[in-house]
């Protein structure tokens, strides 16, 4: 593993001669809720992309810290892409990659309202470019706290700043949470939302959908091994498929 943000140039050089993959954090600066910051997307998305670089190896690129959080955008702190900007960045960094002789790149994506935009731009990228890329958001999450959990999901297969996110954040950044603050909140869901402009940032009080109050590092540690160690395993497959150490 090496760390592009704090490498030299001919440091990377030679580092991508031998291990020509390159993997990168996706995250946001969005609200979530009062007892957890503005960063979490992007810090636990840099803290999974790290343990990934470790056990596999690769080029750790610097997080991107901003994408599309147009839901929260009258919340303070919250700061927003418009998503052909956040197009733009992604398709721009991956050229750059294949560029400077990058072979295959991972994309680790801590915002759940990256996913729809890095498919389009990733299909884009595919009649332009030749280098492989994969992209992952909390794989294997969705099967290993089915059964964990306290407190029910606001939606299904939505969580936003409640048991689940908190205990990952717990398990992972521990001093930057304030589970004191921490509440809970099941926001009424309009048989319009999701068929509108009508979003979760018209919903919610607090920022919190679900209950955060009964998070747990314990199992918040658990639920991300798992998420490691899927991640682990889908890269490398993806790499093998390609010929790739």
């Amino acid at each position: 593993m090496l760390e592009a943000a704090t490498a030299t140039w001919p440091e990377v050089a030679t580092y991508v001669q031998e291990n020509p993959t390159a993997i990168w954090p996706l995250g946001a600066t969005e609200q979530h809720g009062p007892h957890l910051p503005l960063a979490t997307d992007t810090l636990l998305a840099e803290a999974l992309a790290r343990r990934v670089a470790r056990e596999v190896g690769g080029l750790l690129l610097p997080p991107l810290p901003l994408s599309y959080s147009w839901v929260w955008r009258d919340i303070p702190g919250t700061l927003t892409l418009r998503v052909e900007t956040f197009l733009a960045v992604v398709k721009d960094v991956v050229r750059s990659l294949q560029r400077t002789g990058i072979r295959a790149a991972l994309l680790v994506n801590g915002h759940a309202a990256n996913q729809q935009p890095l498919k389009y731009a990733l299909r884009e990228l595919a009649d332009e470019l030749t280098l492989p890329i994969l992209y992952v958001f909390y794989p294997g999450l969705e099967e290993v706290t089915r059964d964990t959990t306290l407190s029910p999901r606001w939606q299904p297969h939505t969580f936003h700043a409640c048991e689940i996110e908190t205990s990952l954040f717990l398990a992972v950044c521990p001093a930057l949470c304030r589970p004191e603050r921490a509440v809970r909140e099941y926001p009424p869901v309009p048989p319009h939302f999701e068929r509108s402009a009508l979003s979760m940032g018209h919903l919610s009080q607090s920022g919190v959908f679900g209950d955060a109050t009964v998070a747990d590092a314990e199992r918040g540690q658990a639920w991300w091994e798992a998420v490691v160690q899927e991640t682990v395993h889908l890269w490398r497959e993806f790499l093998a498929q390609h010929d790739l150490p």
